[in-house]
């Protein structure tokens, strides 16, 4: 009995020795398969994020790809326009030499018509007689009303078809001369008074001396002109048959001498070495500018204006002669040939405030400058 319990008891150690010794392995395995399956739900999540890395790629790439290519598209739709302008611009110069050579053959003598047939009376009036052979394609105008009920003869084909083109190369003749012109004519045009020369990059048309009536004189022009020193005559008779007249022009300077000394030939001179001195001037011209204006009581210019020169405003003495308000250069040059020949005068032109002239603006007995702008 007590061997039997012995057994027993043995054969329950055994038992639960290998009851706990598989639990243990179990759960040994159970630990190790949930460490397995962590580690491949990581691979997994590393793949799921390699696979969307690579589809963000795919995409880019797929959106580099579609942006070279309508760079791609445009660009030759770029050059195709280029071609196509090239190949018009060339073409235009082959039609503008073909007319331009069409027109030089105008002006035969009696090879663009032939004396026309007189037709029925068409809608401008009676039918003429036959025309005289003429020059230019001019025979056979009249009686033209009629060639429709007859048919077009080769002669007539060919006058239509050279009026054409003689209409159309005088418009384009035309036109062509306008636009180029464009390129060589116009500009900003001034007299320089009291200089020789104009400013630096600007043409010099050509310089002079002054001219206007006799000071004392009440009639005659007004103005005062520029007048080159090498006249070129017309038709003349010797002494004097007309009341017109013109003579030079002196600066007559008073107290009030305003001007600079850098232009007397001999710059230490004071100002009043001026008095009495012939006047001189030049015609200058801005090829790249189209306006000009002379403002007075201003030495400078608004902005987007260029100041060809500044000075003085002159005219002729109060009790003189009527004459226009001139811009002399603040530093004048005279003619130093001639002196106190009289003639035409030109005196600084003061501000008198308070009779219209509003004060305190203008000041009573100031000098008035002014400046030559150009646009």
């Amino acid at each position: 009995m007590k061997m039997e319990n012995k057994d027993r008891m043995c054969m329950l150690s055994i038992v639960m020795v290998f009851t706990i010794c598989l639990a243990v392995a179990s759960l040994a395995c159970s630990i190790t398969f949930y460490n397995e399956l962590l580690k491949v739900k990581d691979e997994l999540l590393n793949v799921q994020v390699k696979v969307q890395t690579g589809e963000d790629e795919i995409a880019e790439l797929k959106t580099r790809i579609e942006t070279l290519e309508d760079q791609q598209w445009r660009y030759a739709d770029e050059r195709k326009e280029k071609q196509d302008d090239l190949i018009n611009l060339d073409r235009g110069k082959r039609q503008a030499a073909g007319t331009s050579a069409s027109c030089s053959i105008y002006g035969r003598d009696g090879r663009d018509g032939m004396p026309g047939q007189q037709g029925p009376p068409g809608p401008h009036g009676p039918p003429g007689p036959p025309g005289p052979a003429g020059r230019d394609g001019s025979r056979g105008k009249n009686g033209r009303d009629g060639i429709s009920a007859q048919g077009l003869s080769v002669e007539d084909i060919s006058y239509l078809i050279g009026l054409h083109q003689k209409e159309q190369c005088s418009s384009n003749s035309s036109s062509s001369g306008t636009s180029s012109s464009g390129n060589h004519t116009g500009g900003a045009m001034y007299v320089r008074w009291g200089r020789t020369v104009c400013p630096n990059n600007v043409e010099q048309v050509y310089s002079g001396i002054m001219g206007k009536t006799w000071f004392d004189q009440t009639g005659g022009g007004a103005n005062y002109l520029c007048l080159p020193r090498d006249p070129e005559w017309g038709k003349t008779m010797s002494g004097i048959q007309s009341s017109a007249h013109i003579h030079g022009v002196e600066y007559h300077l008073q107290a009030n001498n305003p001007f600079l000394t850098d232009n007397f030939p001999d710059p230490t001179e004071p100002a009043s070495w001026l008095h009495d001195r012939e006047a001189v001037c030049a015609v200058c011209r801005v090829p790249q500018r189209v306006s000009q204006v002379m403002i007075p009581a201003y030495k400078s210019c608004p902005d987007t204006w260029t100041k060809e020169y500044n000075g003085y405003i002159m005219t002729e003495h109060i009790t003189n002669q009527k004459a226009e308000f001139i811009c002399v250069d603040e530093a004048p040059e005279a003619d130093i040939a001639r002196r106190n020949k009289d003639g035409g005068r030109l005196y600084v032109t003061e501000s008198k405030c308070g009779w219209s002239l509003p004060c305190p603006n203008y000041q009573s007995g100031f000098e008035l400058t002014c400046a030559v702008c150009s646009k």
